[in-house]
């Protein structure tokens, strides 16, 4: 699979005093008519579609979710409030990833340099067409990072930074955090456990696992407009907010075929194997994991992810599935 990482997926899947840097105009004003109708068609056919918070029960067991969003924002504040007393009166927090697959991933990127960086004498100067580093070189120091140790690194993590556009770093670098580890940090202050549904190198070993000359086409293909990317991070954040998570997943899809360099027919092939890879599967993965947690909890928070909440793969829909009674809200 050649990955193709729409910002939707960092932020809703693994930024402000920088948010109003970040202002750009509504993406979906630059869409056909015809783009926008397929948009909210798909949105509406989606199971679970609207909405981040959602209880689930079966028998005495309760799974509140919590679909989040990994980038910073002022306004998810009132919600990791409106999610405390929940945690609090939790038995266990299920996260992506807790403090424990936080430190073993720093751990492991500081004894073992080839997760990160190209370790077999090769570079991207060696691996790309010159015009093409040249592109990636703009694109790289544009993020303060120099074309010389982007060379070195791998390319899948480099189309993981160029995902983002330059006004969402600065909350990243600055120790801002995401609605994940406001709750996270809740829990802990009041002594709940907390538990990831998947192991720490999951995204490490599905974002490398393609041949290395993949990964190259990927990346010549990550240069999305910085006007277009601000557009996209502008309604991401406001579709977020608004809790229409199908809209913007859909919308991410129909974007992302206006990536330079890409067939629109390749977007969407590339669009749904990653949708696959990245959501489904895991998703799939993550149910015995919950499953087992419910045998030994009555109460659970699931905080994963929005993205990870809709759809006929949804974890909303497997749960269902599953025999629990999803409702929304509290």
């Amino acid at each position: 699979m050649r990955q193709l990482i729409p910002l939707t997926l960092m932020a809703l899947v693994s930024a402000t005093q920088a948010i109003a840097a970040c202002a750009g105009d509504d993406v979906r004003t630059r869409l056909s008519a015809a783009e926008r109708l397929e948009v909210t068609t798909a949105a509406a056919a989606t199971p679970y579609g609207s909405g981040t918070i959602w209880t689930a029960t079966r028998g005495d067991d309760r799974i509140t979710i919590a679909g989040t969003m990994h980038l910073y924002d002022p306004r998810l504040a009132p919600i990791a409030v409106q999610l405390s007393p929940a945690i609090t009166a939790a038995d266990l927090l299920l996260v992506e990833a807790g403090p424990e697959e936080e430190a073993a991933m720093a751990d492991a990127i500081a004894s073992d340099p080839s997760l990160l960086f190209l370790t077999d004498g090769n570079s991207l100067t060696d691996l790309m067409e010159p015009e093409a580093f040249i592109a990636l070189s703009r694109a790289v120091e544009a993020r303060g990072l120099p074309a010389a140790a982007a060379a070195q690194m791998q390319p899948w993590y480099l189309s993981l930074t160029l995902a983002m556009p330059t006004c969402a770093l600065a909350d990243l670098q600055q120790g801002r955090q995401g609605l994940d580890a406001k709750l996270i940090d809740i829990a802990l202050a009041a002594d709940i456990d907390v538990q990831a549904v998947e192991p720490w190198d999951t995204i490490f070993s599905l974002m490398s696992a393609d041949p290395i000359d993949d990964q190259i086409d990927a990346l010549n293909l990550s240069f999305m407009p910085e006007d277009l990317a601000n557009a996209m991070n502008a309604t991401m954040l406001d579709s977020y907010f608004s809790g229409e998570i199908a809209e913007l997943w859909e919308l991410s899809r129909v974007v992302s075929r206006q990536v330079p360099g890409l067939a629109p027919e390749e977007a969407d092939t590339l669009f749904a194997q990653m949708e696959d890879d990245l959501l489904t599967r895991r998703n799939l993965d993550w149910m015995p994991v919950i499953a087992n947690a419910a045998e030994a909890h009555d109460t659970i928070v699931l905080a994963v992810g929005a993205g990870h909440l809709p759809g006929a793969q949804g974890v909303l829909r497997l749960l269902e599935t599953d025999g629990w009674t999803i409702t929304p809200g509290l």
